[in-house]
């Protein structure tokens, strides 16, 4: 059956972390509904701090509204999931506020290969920039059947941390 690691890859780009992800029962009739949360925190976040030049520390925190639809034998064959996650990026005691939201659409084959769409936006709100958006687009996985070969295509707007790295600096 298919790893429920769907959103690793748009986790991974825009917050940094892991998912926590709940398997859902199955069902032919559909969709089916679950709410999936996440909350973790990287006392150094790797890309920022480097970018930054100093520690960044950051925190996210928010959730998955998760639609699954099943075949009669309970395979997934669709899910869509919708993400909306508040985050602060902290150094020098300067706190930035962000939010990233999208949905991601993945479709499951019988032979158990899967193609996932992934689009969303990443935005901090900067003192004195206002609202500063790193990172938007969209994102396109391909998963082999067994798991083991997987395919990024990403076409995403620019990712200038300069606004939060000036402004995190102190």
């Amino acid at each position: 059956m298919f790893k429920r690691t769907i959103t690793s890859a748009a986790a991974a780009v825009a917050l940094g972390g892991a998912t926590l992800l709940a398997a859902p029962a199955a069902s032919a009739a559909g969709p089916e509904q679950t709410r999936e949360s996440l909350d973790f925190t990287i006392d150094e976040h790797p890309y920022f701090s480097s970018v930054c030049g100093f520690p960044v520390k950051l925190h996210v925190w928010g959730s998955f509204l998760v639609n699954t639809w099943y075949d009669e034998a309970g395979n997934p064959t669709r899910e869509i999931r919708l993400f909306t996650f508040r985050s602060t990026s902290e150094a020098n005691g300067v706190v930035i506020n962000g939010i990233t939201m999208g949905p991601e659409i993945a479709n499951f084959d019988s032979d158990g290969t899967a193609t996932i769409k992934i689009l969303g936006t990443v935005n901090r709100r900067v003192p004195g920039a206002g609202t500063v958006r790193l990172q938007y687009g969209f994102g396109l996985l391909l998963r082999s059947a067994d798991g083991e070969t997987e395919v990024s295509i990403v076409e995403n707007g620019s990712e200038d941390l300069a606004p939060l790295c000036d402004a995190l600096a102190g």
